[in-house]
């Protein structure tokens, strides 16, 4: 049997971290405050770097907020927020993935509508309110932190680069949410092996 250490990250944190994910409907300053002061005593940076997105959030509208979002997530595949994309290309392993997310977000009371399973606004929403330790581990170690490595590899590498025809990427407002959510995620200690029941199922190499 595996006893897991005890995560830093609460609860809490995840939830926060999905509404400031998902397709904004307001200007999230409460929920920014709020998850900085949660974040400070995991990780200086990405609280610092949480503090950056709320200094600009806080001189936006709502529109220009949702166009940087839009623009973000929904115009750049290399920054889609849909965890099975990032690991498993568009394959029958990350529908696997997708039908194994809803059994176990349905073991824990959870049900999903209007979203795919993947999309990691659910997930971390899922991870807010699940009570088996071992499953949040496994997702977070397996799933969630995998995916948020490869899409900082891939802003880093759009960064450095500069064709003839174009100049360097610009980061986005929003990466400073995703940067600060890996931070985040790099404090939950990696436990001994044990046995993956949704990385198993989908098939994908784990780390």
């Amino acid at each position: 049997m595996v006893i897991l250490t005890e995560s830093p990250v609460s609860p809490r944190v995840w939830e926060l971290f999905a509404q400031l994910l998902d397709y904004p409907r307001e200007v999230p300053l409460e929920t920014l405050a709020e998850c900085r002061i949660l974040i400070a005593e995991i990780s200086e940076d990405a609280a610092a770097g949480l503090g950056g997105f709320e200094a600009f959030v806080g001189g936006v509208s709502v529109g220009h907020l949702q166009e940087q979002y839009t623009r973000s997530f929904d115009m750049d595949e290399s920054n889609s927020l849909y965890v099975g994309y990032h690991l498993l290309g568009e394959s029958y392993k990350r529908s696997a993935l997708l039908l194994e997310l809803k059994v176990r977000y349905r073991t824990q009371g959870v049900e999903v509508a209007g979203e795919l399973a993947d999309h990691l606004p659910v997930v971390l929403r899922f991870l807010g309110v699940c009570e088996d330790r071992e499953l949040a581990h496994e997702i977070i170690v397996e799933a969630v932190r995998p995916m948020l490595e490869i899409m900082a590899g891939k802003r880093e590498k759009a960064s450095d680069t500069a064709e003839a025809d174009r100049p360097p990427s610009v980061p986005g407002p929003y990466d400073a949410v995703l940067a600060a959510l890996l931070d985040v995620v790099r404090a939950v200690p990696v436990s001994e092996p044990q046995p993956l029941v949704i990385t198993g199922a989908a098939g994908w190499p784990t780390m």
